[in-house]
């Protein structure tokens, strides 16, 4: 009989614990799956930004923020639009799972990129990435 309580008492307990492991691993891997979205939409935005001889703008949103840049690399010109949870270049979408907070900012001679991932991780581990990445660019010479 001590046996069987024993037994049932050990199981429990791993029971528990290797439903915490997995449900903290999951909650881990979205947060990297986070974090590897705004690297995959910098990486690719920056290469194309940095490289741009013109920078202009389409599709404003507000008084300073806009949906489309259009980067002029090389003679050839490359649409970024950030809309409907996704990064697109040339209405092909590249990198999915950006939140609405996600846009592109013109103030001055400067663009602001904000990125912000969908957060995926609710309840007992909710680990999320949250407030938007910002980078900044000049524009002075990319007219």
């Amino acid at each position: 009989m001590l046996t069987l309580l024993l037994i049932g008492i050990i199981s429990v307990i791993i029971t528990e614990l290797l439903v915490f492991n997995a449900a903290s691993t999951t909650a881990y891997s979205r947060f990297g799956r986070q974090q590897f979205t705004i690297h995959d939409a910098f990486t690719r935005l920056n290469r194309d930004i940095e490289e741009a001889s013109k920078i202009s703008f389409s599709s404003q949103v507000s008084a300073y923020d806009y949906k489309t840049i259009i980067v002029n690399v090389n003679g050839e010109n490359r649409e970024w639009t950030i809309d409907s949870g996704a990064l697109y270049m040339d209405s092909t979408a590249v990198v999915e799972g950006l939140s609405g907070e996600s846009r592109f900012v013109k103030q001055d001679d400067c663009l602001t990129v904000v990125l912000k991932p969908e957060q995926t991780n609710e309840g007992r581990f909710a680990l999320n990435i949250s407030k938007p990445i910002v980078t900044q660019y000049s524009l002075k010479y990319k007219k």
